[in-house]
């Protein structure tokens, strides 16, 4: 029996939990599915996954139960939940299997994303964990993961692109699977103030969890149209920062759970079969929920790309979750309360003193492959031999196959999160891919490498990212691939949390959730080649006086033409805009920023992505801010590319005469802050 502590307290960590004795199938458990929800902030095809086969030797004794959930994020329907469970006989002995099949679909600027998770549980009769089968699916090809709990210890196995690799994870006392969780709560929690504590594994980020419910009280509900009571449990997970409202019947039944989030609250609503799949067949992805993560920056940073010292104020929105470690090699925490920190980034200076030294131990761990780092894959290895092969100095060789993969990967909104022996096939994803690629391919070369997941400036906006360090001459050196710098990694990022994605992304998540769309970040100084800068409290973006259009940050001044107005000027990535005109006779002149790009010529690749935006336009070069830049002209579209340093900005007009248009704005277009 379970023993009781004091405060209406049930403890079952480690004691033998009684054996569930009621109808099997009977109580289902809806397990927490935010996890899945934070890959998608990785600003990270459409495929059904397949329910894991049953395991059962024998018929099945028990009557199969089918229980249907309706998923809501922010109030939009964006996927549902399937579950079932059965009592069978294996071998001679009762067990009980529950399924768990979920599907979500999201709107990531303007792209449809979808991740489909299915699990198969299996437990004792009396509630103890033995299997999980599972399967998720986050790009084209799905992840297997296969759990088998032994005492002390858990062996998990992970498939991914058709190689398996093992890990164990310890743990004390027990583990509950889904249908033992359903029958501790309904037993136990009967008055308001009772508790239990137990363990389970979390398979879709292979952890295990410490959790706590307690029985908030009894009250009535709208549900379904009508009101119903129901008892309300509060649900803590220790260490994750994962907390819910779970609502139960009195036949035991979860019936509603609300789990807060950075898109808004996520609701769970039992539902039926009709209903669930007429929501999803009529899904619409027209809210965009990413752009909820996305934090505003207080001023267009100038030269993001080369900067090499920032001091940034971050003010959390939920003091209640904490903060996470943010003190990391080249990221220092100046001061920290519940509600702000004060953190200095500087860019790794390469020709300092190491600052630590890593054990043998630690560095073949970090060479080693994994399901999502596969450095033994083949097609990893023979890039890695043609692109550094060759290569002596180890920093050289980084900087060659950063360059790689900047320049072969194409972006894809489309995938969530897929291992870098998937990517290497159809070289396309997110941040998240091109940061999973290049941390293989950097291990596959005999450079130790470990992936990022944090925050990175761009255009206007703080927003989640990933990218990867590699170990070099006694440190760890930031490079990134999606938002490349000329060199190593700029300063105008946020490490969450590095890990070597053995154990997946389950605990770069947890400190994720901390902040993605938790905070506001308030630059407060920067500096770059020399420079620095402090930004005053309230100091505006821009300011438009006298016909003037004036920004701080880039230090970029446009006066308009006679007869034009100003318009767009607000606008953040994924807008390129930082301000537009339009004249009398419906003319439009726009002030656009791309990013730096490690091509091999930039001045060559600058005027072909010119020739690209105005097809049979006529290529000349003209002198801007002391510099010859490319323009493309036409005779209703004309365009201008300025670079600045790492900035870049087109400048296009549209219109009669556009080629004159073009250049009287240019003559009116200047720059305090002119960087070779």
């Amino acid at each position: 029996m379970p023993e009781t502590g004091s405060n209406n307290s049930i403890k079952i960590i480690k004691t033998k939990f009684l054996a569930i004795k009621q109808e099997a199938g009977k109580h289902l458990f809806v397990t927490p599915v935010f996890f899945l929800v934070l890959f998608f902030l990785l600003g990270f095809s459409s495929v059904y996954g397949r329910p894991a086969q049953a395991t059962a030797t024998s018929p099945s004794i028990g009557k199969t139960e089918t229980q249907w959930y309706l998923i809501t994020l922010g109030g939009q329907k964006i996927g549902y939940i399937k579950e079932s469970g059965q009592k069978i006989k294996e071998n001679g002995q009762l067990f009980f299997k529950s399924y768990s099949e979920s599907k979500m679909a999201f709107n990531r600027l303007g792209k449809k994303v979808e991740i489909v998770f299915n699990a198969e549980y299996v437990e004792t009769e009396d509630g103890q964990l033995k299997k999980v089968m599972a399967a998720e699916v986050m790009s084209s090809e799905p992840v297997k993961i296969e759990a088998e709990v032994e005492e002390g210890k858990v062996v998990i196995k992970t498939t991914a692109s058709g190689r398996t690799f093992a890990r164990e994870l310890p743990y004390m006392g027990q583990l509950l699977g889904p249908e033992g969780i359903s029958q501790l709560t309904q037993t136990c929690l009967k008055q308001p103030g009772d508790k239990i504590e137990y363990r389970t594994l979390l398979a879709e980020i292979s952890q295990i969890a410490s959790v706590e419910r307690k029985l908030a009280g009894e009250e009535e509900i709208e549900f379904r149209g009508e009101k119903k009571r129901a008892r309300r449990i509060e649900e803590k997970m220790s260490g994750l920062g994962l907390s819910r409202q779970v609502w139960i019947d009195e036949a035991g039944h979860e019936i509603k759970s609300i789990e807060p989030s950075p898109f808004g609250d996520l609701i769970v609503i039992a539902s039926t079969e009709e209903e669930v799949l007429r929501g999803v067949e009529g899904l619409s992805i027209s809210e965009d929920q990413y752009q909820v993560s996305l934090i505003k920056a207080n001023i267009r940073l100038p030269q993001a790309r080369a900067c090499n010292r920032l001091v940034i104020k971050i003010q959390t929105k939920k003091p209640e979750l904490g903060w996470p470690d943010l003190n990391h090699d080249y990221q220092k925490v100046i001061s920290q309360t519940s509600e702000t920190t004060i953190l200095a980034i500087n860019q790794v200076n390469l020709k300092s003193p190491a600052a630590h030294k890593l054990s043998e131990k630690e560095l073949e761990h970090y060479l080693q492959a994994n399901a999502y780092l596969d450095a033994d894959d083949p097609d990893i290895k023979k890039v890695a031999a043609e692109v550094a092969g060759q290569i002596k100095k180890p920093y050289e060789k980084a900087l060659h196959l950063r360059n790689w993969v900047a320049t072969n990967m194409t972006f894809d909104l489309g995938i969530v999160f897929a291992p870098g022996a998937e990517i290497i096939k159809n070289k396309r994803g997110t941040c998240a891919g091109y940061a999973a690629l290049l941390a293989s391919l950097l291990r596959a070369a005999g450079i130790p490498s470990r992936y990022l997941m944090g925050l990175v400036y761009v255009n206007g906006v703080w927003g989640g990212h990933a990218w990867v360090e590699a170990w070099l001459d006694g440190r760890w050196v930031p490079f990134d691939a999606a938002v490349a710098s000329p060199e190593i990694a700029d300063a105008a990022r946020l490490v969450i949390a590095a890990s070597s994605l053995e154990e997946g992304l389950g605990e770069s998540l947890t400190a994720a959730q901390k902040i993605f769309g938790q905070v506001n970040i308030e630059i407060q100084e920067y500096s770059f080649d020399g420079h620095h800068y402090r930004v005053e409290p309230a100091q505006l973006i821009y300011e438009i006086k006298d016909g003037i259009y004036s920004n701080r940050g880039l230090q970029l001044s446009l006066k308009a033409p006679a007869g034009f107005t100003f318009y767009d000027t607000d606008k953040v990535w994924p807008d390129k805009t930082i301000v537009a005109l339009k004249g009398p006779d419906g003319e439009i002149v726009k002030l656009t920023q791309e990013g730096w790009f490690p091509a091999s010529n930039f001045d060559d690749y600058l005027a072909g992505q010119l020739k690209n935006m105005i097809k049979n336009g006529r290529l000349v070069y003209q002198s801007i801010w002391g510099k010859k830049c490319p323009l493309v002209i036409s005779g209703e579209k004309s365009v201008a590319g300025i670079v600045n340093g790492v900035d870049v900005f087109i400048l296009t007009a549209e219109g009669n005469n556009s080629d004159r248009l073009l250049n009287e704005v240019l003559k009116n277009f200047s720059s305090r802050l002119v960087v070779k």
